[in-house]
């Protein structure tokens, strides 16, 4: 399933002022999305706090974060890949 939230707040403020970001986190928590595509990761996480945010919900969500651009094997455990980017 897919859902689309578009944001017209400012690009560089916190994603905590932003309707649509609070309505993907939504989604994904009451498993009507397994995760978010943003255009930019940057998008997701200008602000430190935002950065530390995202991190804790992905820990305790296990949800999907990537962009269009990311090339991901989905067969692959997400500790494989942690250690393919370390690398």
């Amino acid at each position: 399933m897919v859902e689309t939230y578009v944001d017209r707040a400012a690009p560089f403020e916190s994603r905590a002022l932003c309707e649509g970001w609070h309505n993907a986190l939504a989604a994904v928590e009451q498993e009507r999305a397994a995760g978010i595509v943003a255009p930019l990761l940057v998008m997701l996480g200008h602000v430190e706090q935002d950065r530390t945010n995202l991190a804790a919900w992905q820990a305790r969500t296990g949800a999907l974060i990537t962009t269009p651009w990311a090339v991901v094997d989905a067969a692959v455990g997400s500790a494989a890949l942690e250690k393919r980017s370390a690398a």
